[in-house]
């Protein structure tokens, strides 16, 4: 559904293009119609989609050049920030973990500033990020799904919505890493989130994640 173009060098920096389909039925831009792609560094590594349209020019103020879905603050985008943002990042300063809703059935979460990442609920068919937060460290709250025959959740449940670093039910299923970059960063047309083992949690962190939202309040926390 992509093809892509060999890197070309400007100002000593190397640029891809890419070129998607419009009738492909996938995943879409709602201010451009674009198709969204996903960028990767690899299993290991940090993911995220992105509009080609938005990447070279930004929709809005706050937003800088070559950002993701994951730094875009369109107020009601599926794809956006403003829905998959979890918490500010417990190691940078600016950054937030954001759910990449396409990496299914690997799902990660990953600071769209440092890399950061966490994996977490191999397999599962859904995960969502919540309106809800944890009373415990004011992270959102996910929600995940898993097929009957692929759960992972205790006494084949195939549903729970709880905390990612707070919930005794989840501390198996979660792993926070370091990206690793196991190839060049690769694009492919993104589709609809599918559902897809088991790890440990983070035994501790060095200080809770700072308050993230209220999600406005931490969206102009965030770019100030």
């Amino acid at each position: 559904m992509n093809a892509m173009a060999p890197a070309k060098r400007q100002d000593g920096r190397s640029w891809l293009l890419y070129f998607v389909y419009h009738n492909g039925g996938e995943l879409k831009c709602p201010l451009d119609d674009f198709e969204l792609v996903s960028w990767s560094t690899g299993a290991r590594g940090k993911s995220f989609p992105l509009c080609p349209y938005c990447y070279n020019k930004p929709p809005f103020r706050d937003m800088r050049k070559a950002s993701g879905c994951n730094a875009c603050t369109h107020p009601t985008c599926a794809h956006g920030l403003n829905a998959n943002g979890l918490c500010a990042c417990f190691e940078c300063e600016t950054g937030v973990l954001v759910l990449d809703p396409s990496s299914g059935p690997k799902w990660k979460l990953g600071c769209n500033r440092c890399d950061v990442i966490i994996q977490l609920f191999d397999d599962a068919h859904k995960v969502a990020v919540e309106e809800a937060v944890c009373e415990a460290c004011g992270a959102q709250l996910v929600s995940v799904e898993y097929k009957a025959e692929k759960t992972r959740l205790a006494n084949e449940a195939t549903e729970a919505t709880g905390c990612v670093f707070c919930s005794a039910e989840f501390s198996s299923l979660v792993e926070k890493q370091r990206a690793v970059a196991s190839r060049p960063a690769a694009v492919g047309v993104v589709r609809g989130a599918g559902g897809g083992g088991g790890a440990s949690a983070p035994k501790s962190r060095s200080r809770k994640p700072r308050p993230p939202k209220d999600k406005m309040a931490q969206l102009a926390a965030y770019f100030v």
